[in-house]
């Protein structure tokens, strides 16, 4: 027979318990892990805080017996908790009350230096509360507080540690969001700036192939230019041959001035289409802008109706620009006059803005070709019709224009972005339809300095007895500069090419008081042949004409020891002014040659 004992009833009743309790206790942790895919959803969601502590709650209230919960979140900037959810609602103003008096006693702070969950009695002792505080190993989240009803005073162990785990992922969850939250601003801003970059280089891009093609246009009426001068020239020239022997009163005299007066407009035409592709030729000094502008509103005040008002607003103070005072007023004017075209059946107010600013290198990034440093800014805002953005991508093309035929020749803003170009400067343009345009001329400034102010050249005479040694490949240019100099008293030798004009120069060098030579010609360039003469004869005056060549510039010429630099097409007071003043600029121990006798 076995001597094995029966089991004690009650001890195995209180392991069946045990296992019973433990049973229960991982069977909640199970399902608690399941839940909380629920807070990675609210993350993926991108819900508040709010919505965590929600489905933290739910999770409390299905594992553990309370009867009241609420849970606290703390202010990262003031560490100030604020009630977030509570269940039963009706519970609130009774656990809010509670908690204030708690936290003034401190219990919140031993709730958070425990780390886990405390028991603690109400102040006025008639309820029982678990605190447990909602934390990361780095931050505080919040806090639970959790009621407990009459019966159970206290919860056991096994519940204290699931309610840290839902806790802990409950603060591991509200500081994800929080990263989450940060990730998404970041990546907003950076998609923003992304965006902002990617539209200023697409501007960029759009800037320079406006330039692009305007330089390829540019280049072209260059081109074009210096044939249309060498026309315009003898045409010019013949006609104030044929002015001067026939009674200007005669009904050829008067067909001649209109000739005249044609060809010169075509001059000023070539002289627009130079300006817009930046080769003008023009001398540079240092100027006020806001004396020009002032001039500039004088003449325009009495050139437009009364229906259209001039507001100002110039800085007097505003620097100076290096530039030539004629374009820097034609800018203006342009401008102006665009402007009042624009309102000229409606009326309004036209309004003019000058001042010192500082170009700095975000503008240069959004726009290509613009220089840092202080610039002058200068704005003209009308009240007109607008553009629509299909007329503001072609404004500043040659030959555009929206006015009706033969009231606009389509160069003016073309003109006036050359120059503005020309002198290393930008203009913008804003326009709504119906509402009006507004143009900004953005020019670099320079130390203000005394105001230069025009002179008139010296010139004692237009006719003198000297000898000229003068050089065009333009054979019908030649005849003409050659009859034009011998009218005014000159002795002229006339020669079609550089070769022949240096072979006659060099068999009798000192036989020439002046060399007169055109730039573009085969074989050698005027500023060549230039250099061979001066090598024999280094104070000889030489005059150097050009209808527009890229090879040379006036501040190129003066440094090689030419005289005077001579655009064409040239009238005969330019001509003769412009020998008078070279042969006039030899210095007094420069040997003149004799002269014949009259």
């Amino acid at each position: 027979m076995s001597d094995t004992q029966p089991p004690d009833p009650a001890k195995l009743l209180a392991r069946i318990e045990y296992l019973e309790e433990n049973r229960r206790f991982v069977q909640n942790v199970l399902e608690m892990a399941i839940s909380l895919v629920d807070f990675q959803e609210n993350i993926a969601n991108s819900y508040g805080p709010e919505n965590i502590l929600e489905e933290t709650e739910k999770r409390i209230r299905y594992l553990i017996p309370f009867e009241a919960n609420a849970l606290y979140l703390v202010n990262q900037d003031n560490a100030d908790f604020h009630l977030a959810v509570c269940s039963p609602p009706e519970f609130r103003p009774i656990v809010a009350a509670e908690t204030e008096e708690m936290i003034d006693k401190g219990l919140f702070a031993w709730a958070i230096r425990e780390r886990r969950g405390i028991t603690v009695a109400s102040p006025r002792r008639d309820k029982r509360f678990v605190m447990h505080v909602i934390a990361t190993h780095a931050r505080i989240r919040g806090m639970f507080i959790g009621q407990l009803d009459a019966v159970r005073q206290q919860i056991p162990d096994t519940s204290l540690t699931l309610l840290s785990i839902i806790l802990l992922n409950t603060a591991n969850a509200l500081e994800s969001l929080e990263f989450c939250r940060l990730l998404r601003q970041q990546n907003s801003i950076l998609e923003r700036r992304v965006e902002e970059r990617t539209q200023a280089l697409q501007e960029s891009e759009r800037q320079m192939q406006q330039v692009l093609k305007l330089q390829a246009i540019g280049t072209l009426a260059g081109g074009i230019a210096h044939d249309f001068n060498n026309i315009l020239f003898p045409i010019i020239g013949y006609t104030e041959l044929a002015l001067d022997d026939v009674p200007k009163e005669s009904a050829t005299g008067r067909s001649l001035q209109e000739v005249l007066k044609a060809a010169n407009r075509a001059k000023e035409l070539v002289q627009q289409i130079l300006t817009f592709s930046r080769h003008n030729g023009r001398e540079r000094k240092p100027i006020r802008v806001a004396t020009i502008i002032h001039e500039a509103l004088r003449l325009l005040r009495a050139s437009i109706p009364k229906t259209i008002d001039i507001l100002t607003q110039i800085d007097e103070a505003a620097g100076s620009v290096m530039g030539d005072p004629t374009q820097i007023h034609q800018v203006v004017m342009n401008l102006c006059t665009n402007a009042y075209h624009a309102m000229l059946e409606t009326g309004g107010r036209i309004e003019i803005t000058l001042e010192s600013v500082e170009v700095g290198y975000e503008e240069t990034v959004k726009r290509a070709g613009i220089q840092m440093g202080p610039h002058l800014h200068l704005a003209v805002k009308d009240e007109g019709v607008g553009m629509d953005a299909a007329v503001l991508e072609r404004i500043f093309e040659p030959y555009y224009t929206t006015k009706e035929p033969g009231k606009g020749t389509g160069l003016g803003l073309s003109v006036i972005h050359g120059i503005v170009k020309n002198h290393g400067g930008f203009i913008t343009v804003e326009s709504t339809p119906g509402r009006g345009s507004c143009f900004h001329v953005y020019l670099p400034a320079i130390e203000d300095v005394a105001e230069e102010l025009p002179g008139q050249a010296s010139v004692s005479g237009s006719a003198g007895r000297e000898r000229i040694l003068l050089v065009d490949d333009e054979e019908q240019i030649a005849a003409m500069e050659k009859q034009i100099l011998e009218r005014l008293g000159y002795q002229v030798t006339a020669c079609g090419g550089s070769a022949e004009a240096l072979s006659i120069f060099a068999a009798r060098p000192d036989h020439f008081d002046l060399v007169i030579t055109d730039m573009t010609m085969p074989h050698m360039t005027g500023d060549a042949l230039a250099q061979k003469i001066l090598a024999i004869r280094p104070d000889l005056p030489v005059i150097l004409c050009t209808g527009y060549s890229e090879m040379i510039t006036e501040e190129k010429a003066m440094t090689m020891g030419i005289r005077k630099f001579v655009l064409k097409p040239v009238i005969t007071d330019e001509l003769a002014a412009a020998v008078r003043s070279a042969l006039e600029s030899r210095p007094p121990r420069w040997p003149a040659v004799p002269r014949p006798a009259p």
